[in-house]
């Protein structure tokens, strides 16, 4: 619909309303960004490059703040936010043949190109991950197994570490925690999307969940409910909860989102909402509650 449209919480009427549009050609994505206390929002786009908006509190609205010098760009698919060093950074991967996945830092005035990593490997995802005091990045592409990136101190840039093997054509990886523990998903389209485990040295898998047309895999949780969401562009989607006990997550609920492309939980100071986006239809938004059975 070529836009990004800004919701706010109203607290009288008690719904999501809409604040802004940032308009442009076949966004593919729109990344809020904290920098202090500017807000910026990073939209990608397919065509007519990519731009980044800043919040402005004499309009209360977002206005362009710079182009971002995408030559190496030719077909964005997902921005991912980071901070190394109280630095900010922002990669956009890419997923066309002949684009460079590139990582992007803030100079105080703005962000500028900082490392290009591989090319030619259609890019579907990238990750930041903090292990052990230590920073990642993972990678996921059309056309190899996920590899994984480690920032290096001394040249301050991004290495190869290792790669996750048996996983081809993954399409997009999250990480979450729980508890101590570190996990991420990995989505495919069709076959078994993945949760896998870090056991200090490397990610092993602990559940498999069947994809029917999954463009996502997405964790998210409430204070202590931890949950996933898979999509599906065939069926219904799947909320999946974590036991606990047997530390692995079960079928929960299934919900009806056309064509979904992310899941989204936002909270206000007394309710807990999860936004489901879609490719076809309107994007809807579920409320998460906890009712108490033992009265």
């Amino acid at each position: 619909m070529e836009n990004c449209m800004v919701l706010e919480w109203d607290h009288i009427e008690m719904n999501f309303r809409s604040y802004d549009n940032i308009t442009g050609q076949s966004i593919v994505g729109c990344k809020a960004v904290l920098v202090g206390d500017q807000v910026f929002v990073v939209v990608a786009q397919l065509f007519g490059g990519s731009h980044i908006y800043k919040f402005d509190e004499s309009w209360t609205k977002f206005v362009k703040f710079q182009d971002i010098e995408v030559s190496r760009i030719s077909k964005p698919n997902d921005i991912e936010l980071f901070e190394i060093d109280s630095e900010m950074f922002f990669v956009i991967a890419d997923s066309s043949k002949a684009g460079l996945s590139t990582v992007y830092k803030w100079n105080n005035k703005g962000f500028y190109s900082y490392q290009s990593l591989h090319e030619w490997f259609r890019d579907t995802d990238a990750e930041f991950l903090d292990i052990d005091g230590k920073s990642y990045l993972i990678l996921s592409s059309r056309s190899q197994v996920p590899i994984i990136l480690q920032w290096n101190k001394a040249s301050k840039k991004f290495v190869p570490h290792s790669e996750i093997p048996n996983m081809e054509d993954v399409l997009a990886v999250k990480s979450f925690r729980i508890q101590d523990d570190l996990y991420i998903t990995l989505t495919r389209f069709i076959g078994d999307s993945r949760v896998m485990k870090w056991n200090s040295k490397q990610f092993v898998e602990i559940q498999a969940l069947p994809s029917r047309g999954a463009m996502t895999l997405q964790p998210f949780s409430f204070k202590n409910n931890y949950y996933l969401a898979l999509g599906s562009d065939y069926t219904f989607s799947q909320i999946y909860q974590w036991d606990g006990e047997k530390k692995i997550f079960r079928l929960f609920k299934e919900i009806y989102v056309q064509a979904p492309r992310s899941f989204t939980a936002v909270s206000t100071d007394r309710r807990d909402f999860f936004f489901a986006s879609s490719f076809k239809g309107n994007t809807q938004i579920f409320e998460h509650i906890i009712i108490d059975l033992s009265l």
